[in-house]
């Protein structure tokens, strides 16, 4: 009745959109941190190299 798959290549999509874009703003907030910390910044910073690594483990 319905399909496990439906959403999949959208999702895939976002993924891989993701993906791109996580690098450069993980680098931008970690120079941002480094200049004026504050922690919402640090917090932001170490948020972003988690979802990273997890892009590169292939767990998200």
């Amino acid at each position: 009745m319905f399909k496990n798959n439906r959403f999949q290549p959208f999702f895939k999509k976002c993924r891989e959109g993701l993906s791109i874009i996580v690098l450069p703003l993980a680098i931008f907030q970690l120079l941002r941190t480094i200049f004026l910390p504050t922690t919402m910044d640090v917090l932001l910073c170490a948020l972003l190299f988690f979802i990273y690594v997890g892009f590169l483990k292939k767990w998200l």
